[in-house]
């Protein structure tokens, strides 16, 4: 999916008739909807538009809309999807003519906004109108039988009745007319011309002067329309300088960055877009598009694969940023390399409880495996942080400081993970209004959590000693205060506290070789130093070792 979808308590029936259907008959087939609404009982209310009122522009009047408020969902045993596929198939049967499509009210916003009407959408692009819409209704059959397709709309235009207007130069010259003189006449006869205002209090009314009702809105009275000559100011019925003929044209042309386009939008339910658009594209290799014809996907299926690629993106990022502050925090690449292999794992434990619960993957769901990355790294870090305080310390091996941290640490790690599921617990079980948006990101963050906690425990501790060794320490680093006595110092002067004589420092670096030499064979597993290079870093690099004797050379 691309967002959750949620149950907004009320939904849009955008509806139209055929092309040229009469006003009267579309609120006939309207009304017979309107009474399977009110019939249905999880419905509350419902507001209707129908007509060339319709909003702010000029619509057909064979077009228009239906609103539903449902009942509170504590009150219903239904949700709002069971309720719209219900009245669907009613409708459907009772009114058969009427096109309808249904969509929530806050989804209808979002998609305008974002410019994808409809989940599935197939652009058309060619010079040829006809051939376009030709092989959209043949597109349209197999795209139809799609399990999850509903609502299928094909694109092609509905027609639109006109009458067509012919002028004869010669009788329109005849009676001292020009062609675009009698347009002009017919236009204002049927649309009226501005005939001054009318003052009433303090509001001035336009006035409009046109033909009577009776013949504008017959087709059969507009030849007895009369004319009125500029020349003699005598008057010729409109039959006499020009002739009409009923006619059907496209009621509207769609253009896309210039280019013409047919539209084939559909709806999904009862299954994942990404399934759905699995089948649309084996129909589309199927039916392979004439030449001339280019094919675009749109929708929300192309906006979720952009959203996919951008969010996969700032999944790389976040790894790449939670690794080099582990980086500077462990002065080594080891442990975060660690740390970040066990990640994909914890994706699995998010993902299988999506599963579990029915949830689709979709943009909510990803940016928790986003969130997963900062807490699976937060764990990880209390557990190796305690560990290398354990070595630097107190000079233990790796082996004993992950044991002591796994002891001294498993209260807080537990602490922090147990308060982060509860905290999502709420929006994961889907109470209060709205949470339907962030629950897919709960069910993610505590489906991983719950799987990266044991792995933080476990699998971390033995993938470092599996490539450290157990036996592995952190050679401290020797400091000392500025004035303050250094190790190499004060073995010189263990070494020349036996008879207090003042000894060169040829004959300190002497004693202090006697004093280290005996240690040194006590230890066969430290290779021996050569008395010539033996220096104040040796000397220094031993004594801090606190107990512990190490070569500092390679």
């Amino acid at each position: 999916g691309f967002l959750p979808e949620m149950d907004e308590g009320a939904f849009v029936l955008d509806y139209f008739t055929p092309g040229g259907t009469a006003l009267s008959e579309t609120d006939r087939e309207v009304r017979i909807a309107e009474k399977i609404l009110a019939r249905t009982p999880e419905i509350s209310g419902t507001s209707r538009r129908t007509g060339a009122e319709l909003g702010l522009f000029a619509t057909q009047q064979n077009v228009g809309d239906l609103v539903a408020r449902l009942v509170p969902q504590s009150q219903r045993s239904r949700t709002i999807f069971e309720v719209m596929d219900d009245v669907r198939g009613k409708i459907a049967s009772a009114v058969p003519r009427l096109h309808i499509e249904f969509v929530q009210i806050l989804s209808d916003v979002i998609n305008d906004l974002a410019g994808a009407a409809r989940p599935v959408e197939i652009k058309l692009f060619g010079d040829n109108l006809d051939q376009l819409e030709a092989y959209a209704r043949t597109l349209s059959d197999p795209l139809s039988k799609i399990p999850g397709v509903e609502d299928l709309f094909n694109g092609v235009s509905e027609p639109s009745a006109e009458m067509l207007l012919h002028v004869g130069s010669a009788a329109s010259a005849h009676a001292g007319l020009t062609p675009t003189g009698v347009g002009d006449l017919v236009q204002g006869a049927l649309l009226g011309v501005p005939a001054g205002e009318v003052r009433a209090a303090d509001r001035a009314i336009a006035v409009r002067v046109r033909a009577p009702d009776a013949i504008r809105f017959d087709a059969n009275k507009l030849g007895d329309l009369p004319l009125v000559t500029s020349a003699n100011h005598s008057a010729v019925p409109l039959s006499a300088v020009a002739t009409l003929t009923p006619t059907e044209t496209r009621a509207e042309l769609d253009r896309e960055n210039q280019q013409q386009m047919i539209s084939i939008t559909t709806d999904v339910s009862g299954r994942a877009l990404s399934g759905v658009m699995s089948d649309v594209k084996s129909v589309l290799a199927s039916h392979p598009a004439p030449a001339g014809i280019r094919i675009e996907i749109g929708g929300q299926y192309a906006g979720q694969q952009e959203a996919f690629h951008a969010l996969l993106l700032v999944l790389l990022l976040a790894a790449l940023s939670v690794t080099a502050v582990m980086v500077v925090q462990f002065q080594s690449f080891v442990e975060p390399l660690v740390v970040l292999i066990v990640a994909p794992i914890s994706f699995v434990g998010a993902v299988v409880l999506l599963l579990i619960t029915g949830t689709q993957l979709n943009v909510s769901s990803f940016m928790g495996l986003i969130l997963l990355v900062g807490l699976i790294v937060k764990n990880g870090i209390i557990l190796l942080d305690f560990t290398r305080y354990r070595m630097v310390h107190d000079n233990v091996p790796l082996e004993i400081g992950l044991r002591d941290a796994a002891r001294t640490r498993l209260r807080p790690i537990l602490m922090t993970t147990l308060c982060t599921l509860f905290g999502l617990l709420p929006l994961a079980l889907g109470l209060g209004a709205g949470s339907e948006l962030q629950r897919p990101l709960a069910l993610a963050v505590i489906g991983g959590l719950a799987l990266s906690t044991p792995i933080t425990l476990y699998m971390v501790p033995s993938l470092l000693v599996l490539i450290r060794g157990k036996d592995y320490r952190i050679r401290p680093a020797v400091e000392h205060e500025p004035g303050e006595e250094s190790p190499y110092e004060r073995l010189l002067g263990d070494a020349m506290a036996g008879d207090g004589a003042l000894f060169t420092r040829e004959d300190a670096v002497e004693a202090a070789w006697a004093v280290v030499d005996p240690v040194l064979k006590k230890h066969p597993g430290v290779r021996p130093y050569k008395r010539a290079t033996w220096g104040p870093k040796d000397a220094d690099a031993l004594i801090a070792a606190d107990g512990y004797w190490h070569d500092p050379r390679p």
